[in-house]
């Protein structure tokens, strides 16, 4: 099935267009080595390494006076008519491959694009945070799948998340949809908080998968189809989304777009324990006040 594409992409393909015609203007010198990039808005502030699998790999807010990471890792894999499933760092390692990104100069958008002599992937994060100390936080990714080589072909692409939540190991992951068309994913954690949702807003992914981190990473770097397993947990878990598209034609007009948006609300509720020690604190105030007020 060839891919469709939207007219409200227009003003994103004619950015990419100009990523692409750019790609290596962007390279400053200390960019080069370092590829590690954080975005920071509201509050809120998010890592992520260009140049390795490791990805995203910190998304912290404001729980209460602390700032907390909430992720582990997320980041792409792809696979082309069928190949290896890689990550999209070793498009830039490939012969004749290069990086390029830079920063938006309030630190809240990134973009990043990969480019060989098959394909291009562009990148956009967008972050926005709720406030110092809220605990929430917003995040947009725009990508940009591009076919550059001489004919068409096939391609799969895979987003692997693996977050824990106020890092307690005790989350529960629910996808919601069917297959070929899972449209979004929820986790929540013991502890409280609202937890974080992600919304496919276009294209719905066509499998999805929930599990354990090691187990999801292994299923979507087998290069078979994720499973369809739909909920996991509460403990340590992760997911992956894996969208499909054949006969990708070459060009910007031809390109798989995905969008995308985290929404995440996270804040501790008091251990029984940590209630307790509030309820002895004021009984012994009370106590104290009352002694007081006998030796008056």
């Amino acid at each position: 099935m060839k891919t469709q594409l939207n007219i409200s992409s227009g003003l994103r393909r004619l950015a990419v267009c100009g990523s692409l015609a750019i790609s290596g203007a962007l390279l400053l010198p200390g960019e080069v080595n370092a590829q590690i990039v954080t975005m920071d808005n509201g509050g809120s502030t998010a890592t992520v390494n260009l140049g390795s699998s490791a990805g995203m790999d910190n998304w912290s807010v404001g729980v209460g006076a602390n700032m907390q990471n909430q992720l582990n890792q997320q980041w792409f894999w792809y696979s082309v008519n069928g190949g290896a499933v890689q990550s999209i760092d070793t498009i830039a390692n490939s012969p004749g491959g290069s990086l390029s990104y830079s920063l938006s100069p309030d630190q809240s958008t990134l973009n990043a694009t990969y480019q060989n002599s098959t394909l291009a992937v562009a990148i956009q994060y967008q972050l926005s945070g709720g406030g110092a100390g809220s605990g929430s936080a917003d995040l947009s990714e725009s990508i940009t799948v591009v076919n550059t080589g001489a004919s068409a072909f096939n391609i799969n692409f895979f987003q692997y998340s693996f977050f824990n939540l106020l890092q307690n190991d005790q989350n529960t992951v629910n996808i919601l949809g069917n297959p070929g068309a899972f449209t979004s994913i929820s986790q929540t954690t013991t502890g409280g908080g609202n937890g974080i949702v992600e919304v496919v807003e276009q294209p719905f992914a066509n499998y999805a998968e929930a599990g354990g981190p090691a187990t999801v990473m292994a299923d979507m770097t087998s290069g078979n189809p994720l499973t369809d397993a739909t909920s996991a947990g509460p403990g340590d878990e992760a997911w992956a989304f894996e969208w499909t598209a054949t006969g990708v034609g070459t060009g910007v007009n031809n390109a798989l777009d995905i969008y995308k948006d985290k929404n995440l609300s996270i804040q501790p509720v008091p251990e029984p324990g940590t209630m307790s020690l509030v309820g002895l604190g004021l009984v012994a105030c009370g106590f104290v006040r009352r002694t007081m007020k006998r030796n008056v």
